[in-house]
C-alpha cells in the first residue's frame, strides 16, 4: 500500500484547493454534546494569555486519512477515510463563528471565517470545502450558507446531531458565555480583551490544531484502512462495519447510488421512531437470522450473508422493508389503523410503547411479515397482540420483572413464525408462545404489591402514561365494552393533591374526568364531589358513585382497599381473562 503522510494544521488543510468529500460508506455524523464539550474544553485549555492578548497554541488532533493522489494538482477531490467527525464539527463551528461575527458587526471577520466553509477555485467558482452527501441538503442549507436557512427542520438523527452541534457552538460563542469561559481561566484578561478578540482566539485555536495528513491512492486501500482503524480501537460500531461491507460490494453509483439511497431510507425510517439504527438492526437480525450479541453481529453477518451483489442487494432491500415495519411498531400512528378490525392492533402497539418494552419488537417484526404474507388468521393476529400487551403490562410495566431469557425466546419464536408455511402452523406457534410466556408471569401477590406502589401526582409525572392506560382499560371494563374508548380525560384525585396526603397518588384515589368537570371540582370536599360525579360520562366514575355515594368522606383505608380491588380487577378480569 502506497501512502504519503505529512504534518499540517487545520488552517493548512483548508487553505489547500481541496474538496474534502465524505465517502458513501462512511458513518453518519455522530458527535453528541459529550464529544462537543470535550473538544471545546480542549480548545479553551490550549489558549494562553500573554499579558496583552490571547494566543492560540498547537494541539494535536490525530490523523486525517484521505483517498487521492497528491501528485495530481488538477483534481481537488479528496475522500475522507478518517477524520470526518472533526472536519464536520469544525465546519459547523466556523458556521457559528461566521454568524456570531456578523451579529457583532464584524463583517470582515465574518467573511474571512466563512472562506473556510465555502472557497473559490482558480476560476472563481465557489465550492464547499467539506462535502457531505448523507445529510444533504440539510447540512448545506443550515450550515454551509452565509445566509442560513433557519426554516430547515432536521428529518433524521444525523441532522438532529448536526443542529445540536451548531446550537452548542452558538451558545458557547455568545458573549456572556464566552467571556465567562475565558475569564474563569484568565481573570486579568477581561480588561484587555474585546469580544471580537475572544472570538478570533477561538477561530485561531481551531485553525492551529495539528493533524497527520495521510493520503492513499485507491478506494481498495481506503476500505482496508477503514477496517484496520476499527481493529485498532477507533470508535466504529458493528453497523458501521456492516454498512462498509455492503457499500464495498454495491459500488454502482450511476444512474443512482442504490446502496446509498437504500441506507438513507433505512436511516430515515428508524429516525422517525427516535430509535438508533443499531437497535433496529439487532432486532431485525434476531427476528430473521438467529440470536446473537452486539459483539457478534459483524461475524454473523459475514458468515450468513454471501459477499456478492445479489445477496447484498436482497439483504439491503429486506432491511429497508423491515425498517418501515419497525417504525410502525415503535411509533404507532392511529391514522394507519383506521379500519375497525385494526383498531385493536393500534391499541396494543400503543400500549407496548407506553410500557417501554423493546424485546418484543423482534417477534412483532415476524408477526407483521406473517400477516402481510397471509400466513396467519386475523383472529390469531389480534389474539397474540392482545396477549403480548397484557403480558408486558403485568411483567414489565407493573412488576418490572427481569427480562432474562425473554429476548432469546422472542428470537426463537420469531424465526419459527417466519418459517411457518400456513395459518395452521402459525396458530400452533401462537399458542405455544402464549403458553411459554404465561409460565413466566409473576404471581398475583407480587403484582398486587407492585400495583400498590404506582403513583401519579403533579410532582410524580413519570407514571402518567401508565396511569392513563390503566384508567382507560378499567373504564372499558366497567362499560362492559371493548369498543368504547375514551378519547381524552384528565386525572381526578378524589382526595385532592393539596392535602399532601401520602396516599393521594395511588390508583385507588384516581378517576377519569372531563377537563371542565375536573376543574370545577378541584379541591372541593368529598361530599360535594360525590354529588357531581354522576355528571361524568365515564363508566368507572359511575361504578365509583355506586359503591361510595353513601360515604361522608373518602379515607386512606378506602383508597388502599379500592387500590387492591382494582388490582384484582385488572389482573383477573381484564388482562388474564
Amino acid at each position: 500500500m502506497e501512502f504519503k503522510a505529512t504534518q499540517m494544521s487545520i488552517d493548512d488543510c483548508l487553505r489547500l484547493k481541496r474538496k474534502y468529500i465524505i465517502p458513501r460508506f462512511q458513518r453518519e455524523y455522530s458527535w453528541e454534546t459529550e464529544e462537543l464539550s470535550t473538544i471545546w474544553e480542549d480548545l479553551m485549555e490550549n489558549l494562553l494569555f500573554n499579558g496583552k492578548t490571547l494566543v492560540a497554541q498547537e494541539y494535536f488532533l490525530g490523523s486525517l486519512v484521505l483517498v487521492g493522489d497528491e501528485d495530481d494538482s488538477v483534481n481537488m477531490n479528496r475522500y475522507i477515510v478518517d477524520g470526518q467527525q472533526r472536519l464536520m464539527t469544525f465546519t459547523i463551528g466556523f458556521s457559528a463563528l461566521t454568524q456570531t461575527f456578523a451579529k457583532d458587526g464584524q463583517n470582515k471577520l465574518s467573511n474571512a471565517t466563512f472562506a473556510y466553509i465555502l472557497a473559490e477555485d482558480s476560476d472563481g467558482n465557489e465550492y464547499s470545502k467539506v462535502v457531505a452527501e448523507n445529510p444533504k441538503p440539510f447540512f448545506q442549507y443550515r450550515i454551509q450558507q452565509k445566509q442560513l436557512d433557519y426554516t430547515r427542520v432536521p428529518q433524521n438523527q444525523e441532522e438532529k446531531r448536526i443542529l445540536n452541534a451548531y446550537t452548542f457552538f452558538e451558545r458557547h460563542l455568545e458573549k456572556t458565555a464566552l467571556m465567562k469561559d475565558i475569564g474563569s481561566k484568565f481573570p486579568q484578561s477581561l480588561e484587555n480583551i474585546s469580544y471580537a478578540d475572544a472570538l478570533k482566539a477561538v477561530r485561531d485555536q481551531i485553525l492551529i490544531c495539528k493533524v497527520v495528513y495521510v493520503t492513499v491512492k485507491s478506494f481498495e486501500d481506503a476500505y482496508t484502512i477503514f477496517e484496520v482503524l476499527n481493529a485498532k480501537g477507533k470508535d466504529l460500531t458493528a453497523i458501521d462495519i456492516i454498512k462498509n461491507s455492503i457499500f464495498s460490494i454495491l459500488t454502482n453509483e450511476e444512474p443512482i447510488d442504490f446502496a446509498a439511497q437504500k441506507w438513507k431510507a433505512i436511516s430515515n425510517n428508524i429516525s422517525k421512531c427516535n430509535e438508533d439504527i443499531m437497535t433496529f438492526y439487532r432486532h431485525f437480525w434476531l427476528s430473521k437470522y438467529g440470536f446473537t450479541t452486539t459483539k457478534k453481529l459483524v461475524k454473523d453477518f459475514q458468515k450468513i450473508i454471501s459477499k456478492d451483489i445479489a445477496s447484498y442487494t436482497n439483504f439491503i432491500n429486506y432491511l429497508e422493508k423491515e425498517s418501515i415495519e419497525y417504525n410502525r411498531i415503535v411509533n404507532p400512528n392511529e391514522n394507519e389503523w383506521t379500519q375497525p378490525e385494526n383498531l385493536a392492533v393500534f391499541t396494543s402497539l400503543e400500549a407496548l410503547s407506553v410500557f417501554n418494552t423493546s424485546q418484543v419488537r423482534t417477534f412483532l417484526l415476524a408477526l407483521f411479515a406473517s400477516k402481510e404474507s397471509n400466513k396467519i388468521s386475523h383472529k390469531n393476529y389480534i389474539k397474540v397482540l392482545r396477549f403480548l400487551e397484557h403480558f408486558h403490562f403485568v411483567f414489565t410495566a407493573v412488576c418490572s420483572s427481569r427480562a432474562s431469557g425473554l429476548e432469546r425466546r422472542y428470537s426463537s419464536y420469531a424465526r419459527r413464525m417466519r418459517q411457518c408455511a400456513n395459518k395452521q402452523e402459525t396458530a400452533t406457534c401462537v399458542i405455544e408462545l402464549i403458553n411459554a410466556l404465561k409460565e413466566t408471569l409473576p404471581p398475583y401477590e407480587i403484582f398486587e404489591s407492585k400495583f400498590m406502589e404506582i403513583e401519579y401526582t403533579s410532582d410524580k409525572q413519570r407514571s402518567k402514561k401508565l396511569v392513563q392506560y390503566i384508567l382507560k382499560k378499567l373504564d372499558n371494563h366497567f362499560a362492559q365494552s371493548d369498543e368504547y374508548r375514551p378519547q381524552s380525560f384528565t386525572i381526578e384525585h378524589i382526595v385532592p393533591e393539596s392535602t399532601k396526603a401520602p396516599f393521594v397518588g395511588l390508583i385507588g384515589n384516581l378517576l377519569p374526568l372531563g377537563e371542565k368537570l375536573n376543574g370545577e371540582l378541584a379541591d372541593r370536599l368529598f361530599k360535594f364531589k360525590i354529588k357531581r360525579y354522576p355528571e361524568s360520562r365515564y363508566a368507572m366514575v359511575n361504578d365509583f358513585v355506586e359503591h361510595y355515594s353513601k360515604n361522608e368522606r373518602f379515607s386512606e383505608k378506602d383508597v388502599n382497599n379500592r387500590t387492591r380491588f382494582l388490582s384484582k380487577v385488572v389482573y383477573e378480569d381484564i388482562w388474564l381473562d
